[in-house]
């Protein structure tokens, strides 16, 4: 048992040693300059819906402010609100809004099925059907995204190189949605963990450049038209069919063609957080279900040409559902070392300590940085470093439940819960109404 032990603690070391690696790659790379254009490739919003009334209006606003020019079409999955009726009002009162709604049997498979249904409809419709594919860019939104007025011109700049097949957005949390006071701390302090997760994503992202491929993950995913248009041809879905379909697009796209770069936007996307700690659970192990459902995908990766670091950056994240089991299982053998006396790895002192103050510094190094990001006052340094544990050890409750789904064979798609932002100043007189509006009956699917 002691040897297994010592094989379990140096297979330990070697992942503590990969994540420090990947922090302090992410922490000592300057942020990029984004190349921005007031002009160039024509942008088509691509919001998947499913009972989204809380949401729905404010994003379409954002969007059709944000970006008047764009076009904004929103993928209703047979909601069964008020959703199809509050985006109908607004294609009626706006020719650049569009409703494409998905019904029964095909609806509700999930994201990636319904965005895969939904650009065939478009790139098949009069108004893209003949066009310069390569001019044009779908930006995938989730229902509760909001945008600046940096996007676009970054969305422009990004896809003026042609070797840009796809990218992405610096995706945020928005600090909303929990209640006041003491009944609120525990949700306030997922929304801020939440954030900050996002914030140290964005740098993650900014090492992955170095092999021209970010990662993409899902709101504020941007993807060229003709990629889209060939994938489709080849009898390729550009969202694969599974639960992470965002990360398993990026995959496709560096598949697709060596030559393919994905970008990152330093311009955020935000949307709202999960304030409740068993929703919270749902969701994430769902997205690593998602992750374990992109094993098949390391052959390939390991095949084809493409640049190192994208090939090692993505084994690792595709593998970290299953390194991680090495994780819980050191932790739980713990209290059998105490009661047996078993010993695993044996370390100097020295090693021990260092083993406890690194992790300590990288965590320092993210919450100073990001108290000055949003401005913040100097506790919450303190503040962030007392919820990181409480947060991680939610993290890792999400693997027993994404395990126990993936080897059972579940594979049904947990769709996170909005809190109420309805500003859409129309009443419709009835939800889910089915007959067709002239925005939305040029691109039925028949």
């Amino acid at each position: 048992m002691t040897n297994v032990l010592t094989v379990l603690d140096v297979l330990g070391l070697l992942l503590f040693a990969a994540y420090v690696l990947q922090q302090v790659l992410s922490a000592t790379r300057p942020r990029p300059k984004a190349p921005q254009a007031g002009s160039g490739v024509d942008i088509v919003f691509l919001i998947p819906a499913l009972n989204e009334e809380q949401v729905i209006g404010a994003t379409v606003q954002n969007l059709r402010a944000t970006v008047p020019q764009a076009r904004v079409v929103v993928v209703d999955d047979a909601s069964d609100d008020w959703t199809t009726s509050i985006v109908r009002d607004f294609a009626a009162r706006d020719p650049l809004v569009t409703l494409l709604r998905r019904e029964f049997p095909q609806a509700r498979e999930n994201k990636g099925k319904a965005l895969n249904w939904a650009v065939g409809t478009l790139l098949a419709s009069p108004d893209l059907r003949g066009r310069d594919l390569s001019q044009t860019v779908f930006v995938v939104m989730d229902a509760d995204g909001r945008i600046g007025t940096d996007f676009a011109p970054q969305v422009r700049g990004a896809f003026a190189d042609p070797r840009v097949m796809a990218a992405q957005g610096w995706m945020r949390f928005r600090q909303t949605g929990a209640p006041a006071g003491a009944r609120g701390a525990a949700g306030r302090m997922l929304l801020f963990q939440q954030d900050l997760e996002a914030f140290i994503t964005g740098h993650i992202q900014r090492y992955r450049l170095l092999g021209g491929t970010a990662s993409l993950t899902g709101n504020g995913q941007c993807m060229r038209a003709s990629y889209l248009a060939d994938q489709l041809r080849r009898g390729v879905e550009p969202w694969p069919d599974v639960l992470l379909e965002d990360f398993a697009s990026a995959v496709e796209v560096r598949l697709h063609d060596p030559s393919h770069r994905v970008a990152f936007l330093s311009a955020q996307v935000q949307q709202q957080g999960l304030v409740d700690l068993g929703q919270f659970i749902r969701q994430r192990a769902r997205w690593t279900q998602g992750t374990m459902q992109c094993l098949g995908y390391l052959p390939r990766l390991w095949q084809r040409p493409m640049h190192g670091l994208t090939r090692l950056d993505f084994s690792y994240f595709i593998l970290a559902p299953w390194l991680n089991l090495i994780l819980i299982l050191s932790i739980g053998s713990q209290l059998l070392r105490r009661l047996t006396g078993w010993d695993g790895l044996a370390l100097p002192g020295w090693a021990g300590l260092g083993l406890t103050l690194l992790p300590l510094t990288l965590q320092l190094n993210w919450a100073l940085r990001y108290r000055a990001e949003r401005g913040l006052p100097w506790s919450a340094v303190p503040y962030t470093l007392v919820s990181l544990p409480i947060y991680s050890a939610a993290l890792l409750l999400n693997m027993p439940l994404a395990y126990i789904r993936h080897f059972s064979g579940q594979r049904g798609w947990y769709k996170s819960e909005r809190h109420d932002e309805l500003t859409h100043d129309h009443v419709p007189a009835e939800p889910h109404r089915r007959e067709a509006h002239p925005a939305e009956a040029q691109f039925s699917s028949d």
